[in-house]
């Protein structure tokens, strides 16, 4: 059979339309992945946000000093003294006791019914001892700098030396030689071994008394 030779442009334009299918190819492939990881990175991206703001708000409420009794459970009766405040709240923050008028060292909750006292925060119970006035006092080491004491607890259910959470029930409040005719207790506070106003520091982040 007698061979027919091909034009000598065939060949270059067919690897030419070979080169251009094979180009076009990796550059639409190339679009597709870049689309693919753009999409990717975006619902990465999201998710990323979403679990960070939930940690960060969860760090947020559980770093916050709660009061040690549950809304509506008890009043505050007596506030805490304060040589600094004025002449109407200095009279509510004394102790009346044997005839003799005494400056309240914390603030004292008073209810007609029975009431469990919480840990304000997360801590270590460092000991548990009585009080002439109060009866048991449990003291709480949150961290190096803060401390805080629970007068006046009847059904204790901590021991020395327990790990607890501002949701570990202490005990509840009972009659006491301060307010015979109430169910109270009192909660004083230690920063840095100085007496403070519990109702300063309620309400306000553990980090705001770091451990430096």
């Amino acid at each position: 059979m007698r061979r027919r030779k091909l034009k000598g442009f065939v060949l270059p334009t067919l690897y030419l339309l070979i080169t251009i299918s094979i180009f076009a190819g990796v550059v639409l492939l190339g679009r597709d992945i870049s689309l693919t990881n753009k999409d990717y990175d975006y619902g990465t991206g999201v998710l990323k946000e979403d679990v960070e703001s939930v940690i960060i708000e969860d760090e947020i409420v559980s770093s916050e000093i709660k009061k040690p009794v549950e809304d509506g459970k008890a009043d505050i009766s007596i506030h805490y003294y304060s040589k600094d405040a004025d002449e109407s709240l200095q009279e509510s923050s004394l102790i009346y006791y044997e005839n003799t008028y005494l400056p309240n060292t914390g603030i004292i909750y008073a209810s007609d019914d029975t009431f469990d006292v919480r840990s304000v925060f997360n801590g270590k119970v460092t000991d548990i001892i009585d009080d002439e006035f109060f009866g048991k006092c449990i003291i709480i080491e949150h961290n190096n700098k803060l401390r805080t004491y629970y007068y006046g607890l009847d059904n204790i259910e901590v021991k020395k030396d327990d790990e607890v959470t501002n949701e570990t029930i202490l005990g509840n409040a009972k009659n006491n030689e301060i307010m015979n005719d109430k169910k109270t207790f009192m909660l004083e506070v230690y920063l840095n071994n100085e007496l403070k106003n519990p109702e300063s520091i309620i309400g306000t982040k553990i980090t705001d008394y770091n451990e430096n």
